[in-house]
Formats: structure tokens, sequence, C-alpha cells
């Protein structure tokens, strides 16, 4: 897949008509996506572990004066995974660069310099990972089950995640109230 067509650091909102119930009402962030396939994070579902228990698992402390209390889930894919986005200055060739400043990693050395050093550097940690085959994500849009929308940090990092379905709409011009299930999937 070329480049440009690649949809990795784009949100995709998930449309009314979407059946997957992993995926009502979410919006997912894009980490890479080519011809073989693609892996996104959902951004707006808090998973019902405490970002405290996690920590603890890991022997980590918080050092930080602000505590990103969430953990997301970031999909119904290797849920005992962990996945951080991150902000970084200094690309490290491990990190996965997934849009311009904004990193993916998976390694638990990155969730300990984020929370035990003393930094504000925002980041989003999630369990588990949403993931579509070769061709699979492609023909959803086609669908209509997604809509394709413009990545914005203000979204991922500091808005409540009950606001970022409606936010990534309104960010695409679109009022959430129009958006309807128009029961046509029903009648397969």
């Amino acid at each position: 897949m070329m480049r440009e067509s690649s949809l990795a650091g784009k949100f995709l909102v998930a449309m009314p008509t979407l059946e997957d119930h992993n995926f009502e009402r979410s919006v997912l962030f894009i980490c890479s996506h080519d011809n073989e396939g693609a892996l996104g994070l959902v951004i707006n579902q808090p998973h019902p572990a405490p970002m405290e228990e996690v920590i603890s698992q890991l022997k980590l402390q918080w050092r930080r004066e602000k505590r990103s209390k969430i953990v997301y889930q970031g999909g119904p894919v290797s849920l005992e995974r962990g996945f951080v986005l991150f902000e970084q200055q200094n690309a490290n060739p491990s990190h996965l660069m997934v849009a311009d400043g904004l990193y993916l990693g998976t390694d638990p050395e990155i969730l300990k310099i984020l929370v035990e050093q003393e930094t504000e550097t925002p980041f989003f940690f999630a369990l588990g990972y949403s993931g579509w085959a070769q061709g699979q994500l492609e023909r959803e849009i086609r669908e209509n089950s997604w809509l394709i929308g413009k990545f914005d940090r203000k979204v991922l990092f500091d808005l409540p995640s009950e606001e970022r379905w409606a936010a990534t709409l309104w960010s695409m011009g679109i009022d959430p109230a129009q958006l309807v299930d128009d029961g046509s999937h029903l009648s397969n």
C-alpha cells in the first residue's frame, strides 16, 4: 500500500451501522496500515483495571505530578498486552512513529520512564488492540462502518473519554445527533 493511502496516524469513528459491539460509538487511532492489514487502538473505552493496578503489577511507582488514571480497552485482541502512545523528542529505533512526534511502543520500559521520571509528557495506555486482516478495513470503510478523521492530539490526550466520539465527529463537520442507524443491515 502506498504511504498516501495509508490510514496510519488518522482517527476512525464508528458509524451506528457497525454491528460489532466492541466498537459501538468508538474512536480508534490507527497506528499502522499497509498491504498486510491494520492495527489501531480504541481511545474512548476505559478498561475496568485501574492504572494503579497496572503500575503495581509492573512494580513501578508514580513520580509524576499529574497522573493518568485511565487504562483503555484498545481492542479485543491480545487483552493482556500493553500499548503506549507517547510523545518523544528523539526517536528510538524500537518505537514506531505513528504521527509527527507521536510514537507507539509495547516495551514496559516506556511506561517505567513515563511514570517514574518527573516528566509531564502526555501518554495514552491501552490493554489490547484492534486488528484488521489484509483488505478488511478497506471493505469496512466501503460498507460505511467507519468515518476517517484527522488526528487531533487534544482529543487523544486532553478530552475525557466520553467526549471523544462526539468531538471527533464535530471536527469533521458532522453533528453526532444526525447519525442514525437506518436499519438496512437488519434485512440480511
